[in-house]
């Protein structure tokens, strides 16, 4: 699918509550979270396509995206159908979407009536945080069970979707028999959670949000909007970008004022051109606070951070290794959200599993954007036909052996301590040198850095205060996030060379 092709939004223009072909239940006992909270009658809404078979264990059990909602035919349409052309065999199948705790889509959130309030209002900012991928997993068994499933087929989805089959699998290894995995990971990055804090800030700064204790109608529009444009770049890839917009103005000038948004510009930024990539997202923006709600968006930001498959079960390649269950992983080379590299270790890593690989200049939305490609590729693995793309593709992430997967772990252990030590030992001796070159400069900020540097210091049986041992323009190794080390000459966090 080329640049102009791309469609703005893959849910159109829904609104916030279940979506029309959904079903609201309220389930039958309290869903007690990983937190230790409860929630009481709670709300979750699911849909579902086809029917149950008489042994009722032919559910495919469907995740959807962040923003989505459980109707699975308003983003992945050509995927469902009557037909083994179709990833979601409707003659066959008996397909299952739940919606999110948190989302503004149906289940309980942040706008559903909080049963606990007698003037029945909403959770607002009373709603539980966190609540995990785990904790969905066991709202969706809880549904299943209510609705007499033996067994699931098949346990899909794409991006935060994908985090849900697979914590579902590992959760009920007997209850689910296989898994389609898309542009998701196994745990979420560093790179992942920063992307989402930065857009959490960029609501929790916008003055109406208030703590969360916003009005229904006057809530933090322009931090949400700002939110969303900052996630659809994330979303997309340089070169979808560039492609589509290819520097082209909207207007010569930019707008004064942004009415809906409350957005002001600075006199002289209207004498500057409007380029129409930066009118794609302020539409795009605009749009979201349409149908999303702020503190929802928040809510499931951080249920994405809590993704970890080991977490608490050991080893995380062990973990997986233990995932027996058949298993197609698909990677999108574009993708800067959930990188490829992700992909290919969860498929190395899980012992049953194929990799398809889409090769898309869309980034991470490839997965609703390549419907066609996907529902193909779907199908065939289903019909039990190999669509492995290995042998294709350079390997980014896999080793020689398994021992040389835990030898270069160690590895990373032992020098992500010994620059833990050393970042301290500079912090103190920075601390100190400033003290004796001007001690009436920053004398509280110094004996502050001092302290801090000495209690965590003596934990770590630190010697006394020492000199610098990389000053400025010396060489100073580098533990590297998802690359190779690297030496740079400045004491700067910037030298990553990626593979």
């Amino acid at each position: 699918m080329s640049a102009q092709e791309v469609p703005d939004d893959h849910m159109g223009d829904v609104k916030t509550g279940a979506p029309p072909e959904a079903t609201l239940v309220v389930l039958n006992e309290p869903l007690t979270l990983e937190s230790g909270d409860a929630i009481e009658r709670c709300a979750c809404a699911y849909t579902m396509y086809g029917e149950l078979s008489a042994s009722r264990d032919n559910v495919v059990l469907v995740g959807h995206s962040l923003t989505s909602n459980s109707n699975v035919r308003e983003w992945w349409a050509e995927c469902v159908g009557e037909g083994d052309g179709y990833a979601l065999d409707l003659s066959k199948d008996c397909v299952v979407c739940v919606n999110y705790l948190g989302s503004p889509y149906g289940s309980a959130s942040p706008v559903s009536v909080d049963p606990r309030k007698s003037d029945g209002g909403a959770y607002g900012v009373d709603f539980p945080t966190p609540v995990t991928i785990r904790d969905n997993c066991a709202m969706c068994k809880m549904l299943l069970d209510s609705l007499g499933v033996n067994g699931v087929r098949c346990a899909m989805g794409g991006s935060m979707g994908s985090m849900l089959a697979l914590e579902f699998a590992a959760t009920y290894p007997d209850f689910v028999e296989t898994m389609v995995l898309i542009a998701g990971c196994g745990r979420h990055t560093d790179w992942a959670i920063g992307m989402g804090e930065a857009q959490r800030y960029a609501i929790m700064s916008d003055g109406k949000y208030k703590g969360g204790a916003y009005a229904h109608d006057d809530g933090p529009n322009a931090g949400l909007a700002t939110s969303r444009m900052m996630a659809m770049l994330s979303y997309r890839a340089p070169a979808s970008v560039d492609g589509r917009f290819s520097r082209t103005s909207m207007s010569e000038f930019k707008p004064a004022e942004e009415i809906e948004l409350g957005i002001r510009a600075h006199e002289k930024e209207t004498k500057l051109p409007y380029f129409a990539v930066e009118s794609y997202l302020q539409y795009q923006g605009k749009k979201f606070i349409r149908r999303f709600d702020a503190n929802c968006y928040i809510q499931l930001t951080y249920t994405l951070d809590s993704h970890d498959v080991s977490r608490g079960r050991g080893d995380y390649f062990d973990v997986l290794a233990k995932i027996k269950q058949r298993a197609l992983v698909v990677g999108i080379l574009s993708d800067v959200l959930y990188p490829y590299a992700l992909q290919r270790e969860l498929a190395d890593a899980l012992p049953n599993s194929q990799l398809y690989t889409v090769d898309s200049p869309h980034g991470h939305d490839s997965f609703l954007i390549e419907i066609q490609q996907l529902n193909q590729v779907m199908a065939k693995w289903r019909r039990g036909e190999c669509v492995d793309t290995r042998q294709g593709v350079p390997d980014f992430t896999a080793l020689e052996s398994s021992e040389d997967v835990r030898e270069l772990r160690e590895g990373i252990k032992r020098l992500r301590e010994e620059l833990t030590t050393a970042e301290l030992k500079r912090e103190r001796a920075e601390a100190a040198l400033r003290a004796a070159l001007d001690p009436a400069q920053n004398i509280s900020g110094s004996a502050s850095a001092l302290q801090r540097s000495a209690s965590v210091g003596s934990a770590l049986n630190l010697p006394g205060v020492i000199l610098p041992a990389n000053p400025s323009g010396s060489e100073t190794l580098r533990l590297p996030v998802f690359g190779k080390l690297s030496i740079d000459n400045d004491n700067s966090y910037a030298g990553f060379a990626a593979f």
